[in-house]
């Protein structure tokens, strides 16, 4: 498979994901800690973390501190 249908895939195989997709592409440029994406997503902290270290490893994001 090719990087881009990879990439895809990871993007869009979960609820959550969407969701959290949504709520950073509605809100770019701006930093929320994990807490922050679980009160506006309604997820539970485990699926928060795991899509923010897909999101890294993809690229799509980036840990400040």
């Amino acid at each position: 498979m090719s990087k881009i249908k990879n990439t895809l895939e990871l993007l869009f195989e979960s609820r959550a994901r969407v969701k959290m997709l949504k709520f950073l592409f509605r809100n770019i440029g701006a930093g929320f800690t994990a807490k922050e994406l679980v009160a506006k997503t309604q997820e539970p902290i485990t699926l928060v973390n795991e899509e923010i270290k897909n999101f890294i490893e993809i690229g799509l994001i980036k840990i400040r501190r």
